[in-house]
């Protein structure tokens, strides 16, 4: 990986390996609404001698292009709800913070006690440089609202206030998809590659502890390999090769995003083949009514392996 390096020089190491180049690209001007990032993407890798080829996978952070599509809000402007109201007193969270999640999401899905969890665990001040200010961040914020934003799962509905100034946030593109597309085709009109996009976001894992990039939006690539059920080296049909592809560049693009200071909103990914597409991340998404149906099944499930568990315990203990 190489932030700065130049994508085409020359080297006389053989590689015997399958090889991915992954750069990032620092974007020195400050995004407004109506930036054209595609150009100014285009721009920036040409001053950084990253010459963006025909396959390339670029990944966008979603904070610059919520700026250059206007979701760029005044938090001390937006007029506030009963609902929002009444929220911020149960949960207490910020009422002008609650009223944009509300206005920005589908339906909030799950509430997650935070400040209550770290008090617990203790996971939060473990991985501070500061423990007084991680304590001080969590006390202002004790909850997690998880929301459902197109069928995607995202935290406070993807609110973010972080290389923003004061007061200042940012919410997701409204289309995610349709933001990736019509980069992609910019980027094609003014270079003649024809690339991938994916718009990322920064999300808590839900099994660990700990954030991802996860991508909410993404073109001309197959978000999810189509190779389930193919043969493995012993001729067994198997489960795999079903790799959420967006997310793994998501979270390989990560690695140079950084998440504090860095700078690097875009990276470019080279040498990686994957099928076209023009399918986004929306159409894998799980359907509304997915997870409560899951969640029904597999509950009267366990209720019969635990019937049919007690009754073969207590037969095997009667044979014997």
């Amino acid at each position: 990986m190489n932030q700065n390096g130049n994508k085409n020089m020359q080297t006389t190491t053989k590689v015997p390996v399958k090889k991915i180049e992954i750069y990032g690209l620092k974007i020195r001007d400050e995004i407004k609404e109506g930036t054209d990032l595609a150009s100014l993407i285009v721009e920036e890798s040409k001053k950084s001698g990253i010459k963006i080829e025909e396959n390339d996978v670029v990944v966008i952070t979603s904070k610059i292009v919520s700026k250059a599509e206007g979701r760029y809000f005044d938090i001390s402007k937006i007029k506030v709800s009963k609902k929002a109201h009444i929220l911020s007193k149960l949960f207490g969270k910020n009422e002008k913070e609650v009223q944009l999640i509300l206005q920005n999401s589908d339906k909030i899905e799950y509430v997650i006690p935070i400040w209550k969890l770290a008090q617990k665990f203790g996971h939060f001040y473990d991985v501070a440089k500061d423990e007084k200010v991680a304590k001080e961040l969590i006390k202002s914020d004790p909850y997690i609202f998880v929301c459902k934003v197109g069928n995607i799962l995202l935290t406070d509905a993807g609110l973010d206030f972080s290389n923003s100034p004061k007061n200042y946030c940012t919410l997701p593109p409204k289309d995610a998809d349709k933001s990736a597309k019509e980069i992609r085709e910019r980027i094609k009109q003014l270079t003649g590659k024809d690339v991938a996009v994916i718009i990322t976001d920064t999300e808590w894992k839900l099994d660990k502890f700990g954030t991802i990039d996860i991508a909410i939006g993404s073109s001309g690539i197959q978000p999810v390999s189509r190779n389930f059920g193919e043969k493995d080296l012993y001729g067994k049909p198997k489960f795999g090769g079903v790799d959420d592809l967006t997310d793994l560049l998501a979270a390989s693009a990560n690695l140079l995003f950084g998440q504090t200071g860095e700078g690097v909103p875009v990276v470019i990914i080279g040498g990686l083949r994957y099928e076209k597409s023009e399918k986004g991340v929306k159409d894998f998404a799980y359907p509304e009514k997915a997870f409560s149906e899951a969640l029904r099944m597999a509950l009267l499930d366990n209720i019969k392996f635990k019937v049919v568990s007690k009754f073969l315990d207590f037969s095997i203990r009667e044979e014997k």
